[in-house]
């Protein structure tokens, strides 16, 4: 038993078979032309079935006789094809692929392109303006006040001096040998034994060194103390060590240990060729008068001296102005040095 009829199936037959109606056609909707549904707007009548007349749409003046190509209809809204004269100028036509517009119409957006220029442009400028900052860090003058309302100055070593690394060298990095029986950076080294009661430090006195160790004596009563520190420079190309000295008195003055104590230096020294364990040295002096709370000391009475060894090393001592004590317990210390020939 046949099922119902599909309403979107097209009737058999002529339109003579078949027939239900009064006269003989078909009683169906389709099969047959029909009448024109919108005369009073002048609309010509079109044969829904013609081939390739685009249905109830007017022909495309583009293809005489209604032939299209193959491929089909090309909208507006396919990058590249040009609308049809005449034709709508809105919205794409529903249910046709969407793409985005780009540069050059149609082709895929550069944006990430240039936001990833952009960003790289930021990351050099930013790197350059760095580089600046810290090549110019440190320079300038330090303003110190003194007893009686008056003031002096004292100049600040410039990063941007002659010599690898600026005035006061490379910033340190390394670790530098547990301290047991001996303290050592690289060649050199002293025994614990030159200082019995003075205890490792925890800190570097000269920032710009590498692998520094040294040993420290608290000062009673008042947060300051006596120092006594061997390290490796860093200047790259290396400078010569009476060069060396020189310059490491003023960076060790204007560094983290005495930035917070309004330091002045004075009295600094030429350098003075010496002999470390029989290798070659300069050595500079200088007095660093500091104004700090609770503090009660005029200030450090600092030595520097560089050794010629390989790589170059250094050996800095710090004790109060005045305290004769303290300064031959430093003494004994560099006394002690020990530069081994086979680093």
């Amino acid at each position: 038993m046949s099922g119902p009829r599909s309403p979107w199936e097209r009737p058999s037959g002529d339109g003579a078979s078949g027939g239900d109606g009064a006269d003989g056609s078909s009683g169906g909707d389709y099969g047959q032309r029909q009448p024109d549904q919108y005369p009073a707007l002048g609309y010509p009548q079109q044969d829904p079935y013609q081939q390739g007349s685009g249905g109830q749409y007017a022909a495309d003046p583009r293809y005489p006789g209604g032939q299209y190509p193959a491929g089909g209809y090309t909208g507006p809204q396919y990058p590249g094809a040009p609308p049809y004269p005449g034709g709508p100028a809105g919205p794409e036509y529903p249910g046709g692929p969407q793409y985005p517009a780009g540069p050059g119409g149609g082709g895929r957006s550069r944006t990430g392109l240039y936001i990833a220029a952009g960003v790289a442009t930021v990351l050099v400028v930013v790197m350059i303006a760095g580089a600046i900052i810290w090549s110019t860090a440190g320079s300038g003058k330090k303003t110190t006040p003194i007893a009686g309302g008056g003031s002096t100055t004292s100049a600040a070593p410039s990063t941007s001096a002659g010599g690898g690394g600026g005035a006061c060298g490379y910033p340190g990095s390394g670790i530098s040998a547990a301290i047991t029986t001996r303290v050592t950076s690289g060649p050199l080294s002293f025994p614990i034994s030159a200082a019995p009661d003075w205890t490792p430090q925890t800190y570097t006195t000269y920032a710009q060194s590498r692998a520094a160790a040294g040993l420290v004596k608290a000062l009673p009563g008042q947060p300051w103390q006596a120092g006594a520190e061997i390290g490796q420079t860093t200047w790259s190309p290396a400078i010569s060590s009476a060069d060396a000295a020189t310059r490491m008195v003023d960076c060790i003055a204007a560094g983290a240990g005495y930035n917070s104590a309004n330091p002045k230096v004075t009295g600094k020294t030429q350098p003075e060729a010496v002999k470390v364990d029989g290798v070659d040295a300069h050595k500079v002096t200088a007095d660093i008068h500091v104004q700090k709370d609770l503090v009660t000391v005029e200030g450090d009475h600092l030595t520097v001296i560089v050794i010629e060894s390989a790589p170059q090393t250094y050996v800095l001592t710090d004790t109060p102005i005045g305290d004769a004590s303290l300064a031959g317990e430093a003494q004994k210390i560099i006394d002690s040095l020990k530069v081994a020939k086979d680093v």
